[in-house]
This record gives C-alpha cells, structure tokens and sequence, in this order.
C-alpha cells in the first residue's frame, strides 16, 4: 500500500522540497481569471485618404493568407481522440480521415488501436499517433504501465499519454510518482510521454507537486484530465501548471472541451496541446475547412 512503506531519507528529503516549491506556487497563483481579451486589432483610423484599389485587394488577400496559417496553427495543437469503448474500426479510420483533413496533430487512442491507425496513416506522417497507457484510472503496477508503453510504440505509437498513480499521490507518495513516469518516460525512448494529472480529483497542492514530479521526471508534458471524472479541464488549473513547469515542460488542456471557445479559452491560458474528441466540430467553428488547406 502507498504510504505504508518506511522512506528513505533521500525519499523524504526530495518530497520536502516538492512541498516547499509547491507551497510557493500555490501562494503566488493569481486567484481570479484576468478578463478576456478583445479580438479586435486595436489599429484605430489609418486617415483620410483614399487607397487604391489595387493595394486594398493585396491587403485583402494577405489578411485571408493570414488568417488562414493562424488556422493550420491552432488545428495542429488538437490530438484528436477517440477512447470510448464503443469504438469501432471503422470510427477508427473516419477519426484517422479527419486528421488528415484538417491537419491536426495526432489521433489519441487506446492500445488495441495503435496498429490500425498506424496502417490508416502509412501515407500522413506528419499526422502522429497518441497512445492512453494506465488509462483512465491510472492504478495499473508501474510495470504493467512500462509494457504497455513499449507495446504501443512497438505497434507504431508516436506518443504516450500515461495516467499517472493518483492514489500514490493522495497517500503523499510523490517519490513513486516521479519514480514511475521515470520509467515510463525510459521505456518510451525518446517520445513525448504526457503525464495526466486528473486535476479535477486534486487540491491545488496536490495538483502543483503532481506537475514537479512530471516536470522532474521528463515528462514531455503535463496533461490535465482523461475526460472520464470530474470537470476536465479548466482555464485556471492550465494557468497554475504553466506556472508551475516553468517551461521545463508543457501543457496539455484535455476533458470537457468540446467548441471554439473552450478551446480559444484554453490556448489563452497558455495551453500548448489540446485533447478533445470534438475536433472536427471545433475547425468548423473557427472557420476551417477543405478550402484552407
């Protein structure tokens, strides 16, 4: 059991410093959402006289060349995921579809997928395969967590989004937390492991020392929900974890994202992935399409 265990004294020294740095952030986190800001260029009246026509079709034509590169940017932060049970092959291959079409990041899926996205995408490289390990409780044995990593890449997974041991962290053990996405981040060889935390089933301290112990153990990224309990993700707990990685690591914002402004609300906490299920729907509310690509 978590806790029961006698820690060593280089153990207990470590979490004492995840405690004290945690203590600091929390203290220094902002307490209200700052307000939104405007969309709007701000560029006030360029004067009286008149442009020609010619110049106003170039300005024209580079704002829409504009708009449409900010698109390609935002659409390739989503990880379009599929992790219902329910899934079929054929779901499977129309989310694999989608990435292609809108130019996404990756697919997130689970294990037994793996290879036949791997198979659906031979011919999109650039679109990279995201596999859940420990998923969605997070209670596997470390051991079983480090199989199903080499598994997945064995099966030609790009990514790992592994759930970290949140009973470990609530029994205070965050030396078996950094301990084992260590080891998953090992196993993994070089590719993006992200850690989901669960934030909605943490305080903030417990969310700020689950962010160290990722940060610390090389984790590509910290990731805040698997979208199976609780809230999801929230603007707030994105701003608190960018604090608190310092940029060591990122962030991904996951769960409960499911239109446009949750998600333009979540790149401007400073998330730098997003996971969602509804990414399809999200480029078409951003005014995306087969034209702009």
């Amino acid at each position: 059991m978590f806790g029961l265990k006698k820690k060593t004294s280089g153990e207990a020294e470590e979490e004492k410093k995840i405690a004290e740095e945690a203590g600091q952030i929390v203290a220094q986190a902002p307490r209200e959402d700052p307000a939104p800001v405007s969309e709007g260029t701000g560029t006030g009246s360029a004067g009286s006289a008149e442009v020609p026509d010619e110049e106003k079709k170039e300005f024209e034509e580079f704002k829409k060349q504009k708009k449409i590169l900010e698109i390609r940017r935002l659409l390739r932060m989503i990880d379009h995921t599929m992790l219902k049970q329910t899934a079929t092959r054929a779901d499977i291959r129309k989310l694999c579809n989608e990435a292609k079409e809108y130019g996404f990041h990756s697919v997130c899926v689970q294990p037994v997928y793996v290879a036949d996205c791997f198979r659906f995408l031979k011919n999109a490289e650039a679109i990279k395969i995201a596999c859940v390990v420990g998923f969605p409780m997070g209670e596997n044995k470390t051991e079983t967590k480090v199989y199903e990593t080499k598994k997945a890449l064995a099966d030609g997974a790009d990514e790992i989004d592994m759930v970290i041991s949140i009973s470990a962290v609530k029994n205070g053990n965050y030396s078996y937390v950094k301990r084992e996405i260590k080891k998953v981040v090992k196993a993994a060889k070089g590719c993006p492991v992200k850690a989901i935390i669960e934030t909605s089933l943490l305080t903030k301290d417990e969310m700020v020392k689950a962010a160290v112990c990722a940060r610390d153990a090389g984790a590509a990224y910290v990731k805040t929900s698997t979208g199976y309990f609780g809230t999801g993700a929230k603007a707030e707990d994105i701003r608190l974890l960018k604090q608190t990685v310092q940029g060591v690591c990122l962030v991904k914002a996951s769960g409960g994202i499911k239109n446009a402004e949750q998600f333009k609300e979540m790149v401007a906490a400073g998330a730098d992935r997003i996971g969602t299920s509804s990414g399809k729907e999200i480029a078409d509310d951003i005014g995306a399409g087969k034209d702009a690509f």
